[in-house]
C-alpha cells in the first residue's frame, strides 16, 4: 500500500508542476472517456456494422461492470489520495464516489475488451486509450495505481465473460 501510494503522489505532484500537463491530464481524466465511448459507436458504425447481438452485448458488459464498480466502491468506501493528503486535486469531482476501484477506468476496459473481443487490432487501439484515461486519473490526484487496476481488471473480466456469453 505504501508504494502505490508514493507513485499516485509521484506522478501527481509531476502533473501540478507543468501547466500543460495539468490541462491535458484533466482532459484525460474527464472528457476523454466520453471521446472513447463516441469513437466506439462510430466505430460500431463506419468499421464494423455490427450485429445487433454485438452492440447488445458492449451495451450490457459496460453496464454490469459499472454497477459491480459501484457496488464494491461504497462497499469497501476507500478515500481518494486528495482525501488522505488533504490536497485539492487538479479537478472537481462530478460525484463524490469512494475511489477503488476506479469508474472511469473500469468503463473504458470494459469498452476496450467489448472492442477487443470482436476486433482485436482495434480493441488494441482502444486499451491504449482506456490506459490514458487511468493514468490521468492518477496524474490529476483522485486515484491510486490499485484503483485503476481494480477498475481495469473489473470492466476487462465482466466484458469478457457477457462476449462469451453473447457475441
Amino acid at each position: 500500500m505504501q508504494l502505490d501510494k508514493k507513485f499516485a503522489e509521484k506522478i501527481f505532484s509531476l502533473t501540478k508542476q507543468s501547466t500543460s500537463l495539468s490541462k491535458l491530464a484533466i482532459f484525460g481524466a474527464t472528457k476523454f472517456v466520453w471521446l472513447l465511448s463516441a469513437s466506439v459507436l462510430l466505430w460500431e458504425i463506419l468499421v464494423k456494422h455490427l450485429e445487433k447481438h454485438s452492440a447488445l452485448a458492449l451495451i450490457i458488459g459496460i453496464s454490469i461492470a459499472w454497477i459491480f464498480q459501484l457496488a464494491i466502491a461504497y462497499l469497501l468506501n476507500r478515500h481518494r489520495p486528495f482525501q488522505q493528503n488533504h490536497e485539492k486535486p487538479l479537478l472537481e469531482l462530478m460525484w463524490r464516489t469512494p475511489s477503488f476501484p476506479s469508474g472511469h477506468t473500469t468503463i473504458s476496459c470494459a469498452l476496450a475488451a467489448g472492442v477487443f473481443a470482436q476486433d482485436p487490432v482495434w480493441g488494441s487501439i482502444f486499451f491504449v486509450l482506456a490506459a490514458l484515461i487511468a493514468l490521468s486519473r492518477i496524474a490529476v490526484g483522485v486515484h491510486y495505481f490499485s484503483d485503476i487496476i481494480g477498475g481495469a481488471v473489473l470492466g476487462i473480466g465482466v466484458a469478457t465473460v457477457v462476449a462469451r456469453l453473447i457475441v
